[in-house]
């Protein structure tokens, strides 16, 4: 079969993966984005691509697609589909950014691997199809968390706000940096049939402690954002929020939990990755981000100032 790539509306995005969803496109369309939907059919795929594009300081812009494909897209197509797309882009877009979903194995010298990847390369899943059977960690800690009780949200804008001061909180304490106020509201605020945004919120003894935003589809739920305070010495509300979801999502008949993103041995992420890990779902791996130029000198001049960026953002972070 040769390849072809179809320009189809937004609306018709399967929503495989939840950043691969209608929702997804809306909701960066209110941060600059322009989102772009195609269909793709080759030997080695068949199904909707998002692809998202941004103009850039000047006249040029770059796309980008997050977590697209699977294991079965082959190099040899992935490299024609970057090729044949381009004509349905604007004209002086510089580079195709690519994020190949978890367990994608696919690479090509044709594609230059980023410096830093945009989303996580390392991730916990767990399947929701089989028992749930957390560590020894997570139950010993979940017993601490007795008095800590977690329920959705119920789109008190009071809650909201609660809930919002623990987040900036959390990352000034944690050293990430926090989406704002109105980015979160509006992602709240843009759920549909297939994909459905949720907030889990913690209480202690009447007061909000913590809660983590969640974003499900029928087939997976994605942890995405979160916070957490201590209820008292050395005990917090993590365990209680990602336990909940966690059972909520099978309860829902979701086959995948996924805890979205942990670091390497030794890194600057290592508690972090103690922490989901204890949910003992599976530790996958994706490529890391790539790029097929089409511009090559303003892409490459692109990629080094994207480099520096990250570099300095990295050094901040300590």
């Amino acid at each position: 079969m040769d390849l072809s790539v179809k320009p189809v509306s937004i609306e018709e995005l399967e929503g495989r993966n939840p950043f691969q969803s209608t929702f997804w496109a809306k909701l960066k369309e209110t941060v600059s984005w322009s989102p772009f939907a195609f269909y793709l059919a080759c030997d080695s795929y068949n199904g909707t691509v998002l692809v998202l594009v941004r103009k850039l300081a000047g006249l040029f812009y770059i796309a980008y697609s997050p977590f697209c494909f699977d294991s079965s897209i082959s190099c040899a197509d992935l490299e024609a589909f970057a090729r044949k797309v381009r004509k349905y882009l604007p004209s002086s877009t510089i580079l195709l950014r690519l994020d190949l979903a978890w367990n994608a194995r696919p690479g090509s010298r044709r594609f230059r691997t980023c410096s830093s990847s945009v989303q996580p390369e390392l991730t916990v899943r767990l399947d929701l199809t089989r028992p749930l059977a957390f560590r020894s960690r997570v139950r010993r800690n979940l017993k601490k968390e007795e008095g800590v009780t977690v329920r959705l949200w119920n789109g008190s804008e009071e809650d909201f706000s609660a809930w919002y001061d623990t987040y900036v909180h959390t990352g000034q304490r944690d050293s990430f940096s926090c989406r704002s106020r109105v980015y979160l509201r509006t992602f709240l605020s843009l759920g549909d049939e297939k994909t459905k945004p949720l907030l889990y919120l913690a209480r202690a003894d009447g007061k909000i402690t913590g809660g983590i935003i969640t974003l499900r589809t029928p087939n997976e739920e994605v942890y995405l954002f979160g916070s957490s305070s201590f209820v008292s010495k050395g005990v917090s509300c993590g365990y209680s929020l990602q336990a909940a979801a966690i059972e909520e999502a099978k309860k829902a008949g979701v086959e995948c939990y996924d805890l979205f993103g942990i670091g390497r041995e030794g890194d600057h992420l290592s508690s972090l990755t103690v922490f989901k890990t204890g949910f003992n779902g599976d530790v996958v791996q994706r490529p890391a981000t790539a790029d097929y130029l089409y511009i090559s000198p303003a892409a490459r001049l692109f990629r080094f100032a994207d480099s520096l960026r990250f570099r300095h953002a990295r050094e901040k972070r300590g």
